[in-house]
């Protein structure tokens, strides 16, 4: 897993980058550095969340407790990552009581290791990151596992598979 001055940064947009291990996602256009594609982009923090003081950055904090070790309930990243290796990683997926999909301690931790051997993580200082995410995402480059006002044409396919989680 490489960081670029990720201690640095406390309020950003980071972009996750992947290997071609990732099955399925269209790179056509996609930035691609050292052998991997900017695949997705994301802030810290989101609009009009308080930081708290004498807390982890929120960029770090971000990154470490919801993408890098949080669950697929915390992270929309990890779902659709979740989504896209369930039958390469061979997880398993129920609903709770609420609908929200879930995995247990062993297949996150299964995700966790499938991500910092695949992928790589920039990041950038920007005091009001929001203002530039929707921007990015719309006419930025292509951003295949972004969701949120994307465009991408594979935002049906990845949205399709994480529905289908949990629904066996």
């Amino acid at each position: 897993m490489d960081f670029i001055d990720r201690h640095a940064v406390t309020h950003g947009v980071y972009g996750w980058w992947f290997d071609n291990r990732l099955p399925l996602v269209p790179r056509d256009g996609c930035i691609k550095r050292d052998g991997k594609h900017l695949l997705y982009i994301g802030i810290a923090p989101p609009k009009d969340r308080p930081v708290r003081r004498d807390g982890p950055t929120p960029v770090k904090s971000r990154l470490w407790r919801n993408h890098l070790r949080g669950t697929v309930r915390t992270s929309t990243l990890r779902l659709s990552l979740a989504a896209l290796l369930e039958q390469e990683l061979d997880l398993a997926f129920w609903r709770d009581k609420r609908n929200r999909v879930r995995m247990d301690r062993h297949h996150e931790d299964k995700l966790s290791e499938w991500i910092a051997t695949h992928a790589a993580i920039s990041v950038v200082q920007h005091d009001e990151p929001w203002s530039l995410e929707e921007t990015l995402i719309r006419t930025g480059p292509p951003l295949p596992l972004n969701l949120s006002v994307s465009w991408h044409p594979f935002k049906p396919t990845l949205s399709d598979l994480r529905r289908a989680l949990g629904r066996n």
